[in-house]
C-alpha cells in the first residue's frame, strides 16, 4: 500500500507533464492551423478523463467531462458554425456543455457504478436551454416559462417519493 502512495505523485507529475506538453504543442500548431488551437479544451478534457480513469478520482472526472463539453462547443463554433447566427452558435455551445455533463454522469456509472443525479439534472437543464436557443431567443423564453415550472414539479415529486420510501 505504501508503494502505491509513493507512485501517485510520480503519476501525477507524468499526467501534468503530458497536459502541459499537449497544451504547448496545440497552441503552437494553432498559430498555423487555427482549428488545432481551438481544439485545446477538447483535447485537454479527454486527457483529464483518461487521468480520472487511471487515478480513479471524481474531481478529475468532473473537470475532464466539463472541459471536453466546453471544448466541443468551442470547436463547433470555431469551424463548422463560423458565421452562423449567434443563437445557433450559443445553442451549440450549450448543447456541447450539456453533453459534457452527460458524459460525466455516464462515465461515473460505467466506471464506478455510481449514479450522479446532479450531473444528469445539469445536463438536462443546460441541454433544454440550448435546445430552446436553436429555435431562437424566444425559444429560451418558452423553455423557461413552461419547462422550469414543470421541471420543478417533477423534481419535487421524485424527491418526495424517495423521501417517503426512506
Amino acid at each position: 500500500m505504501a508503494e502505491i502512495a509513493k507512485n501517485r505523485p510520480a503519476a501525477t507529475r507524468g499526467f501534468v507533464a503530458v497536459l502541459l506538453l499537449t497544451a504547448g504543442a496545440l497552441l503552437l500548431a494553432g498559430r498555423v492551423l487555427p482549428i488545432v488551437g481551438d481544439a485545446l479544451a477538447l483535447v485537454l478534457g479527454v486527457e483529464l478523463l483518461v487521468w480520472a480513469y487511471v487515478a480513479r478520482q471524481d474531481g478529475l472526472l468532473v473537470t475532464g467531462g466539463v472541459t471536453a463539453g466546453i471544448g466541443t462547443g468551442v470547436v463547433l463554433a470555431a469551424s463548422p458554425l463560423h458565421g452562423a447566427a449567434a443563437h445557433i452558435v450559443g445553442a451549440t455551445f450549450l448543447v456541447g456543455l450539456a453533453g459534457g455533463f452527460g458524459l460525466v454522469a455516464c462515465l461515473a456509472l460505467l466506471w464506478w457504478r455510481r449514479r450522479w443525479t446532479w450531473a444528469w439534472i445539469t445536463a438536462a437543464a443546460v441541454g433544454a436551454v440550448g435546445a430552446g436557443l436553436f429555435v431562437g431567443p424566444d425559444g429560451v423564453s418558452d423553455v423557461l416559462t413552461w419547462g422550469l415550472p414543470g421541471a420543478l414539479l417533477v423534481g419535487g415529486a421524485v424527491t418526495a417519493l424517495r423521501w417517503r420510501r426512506a
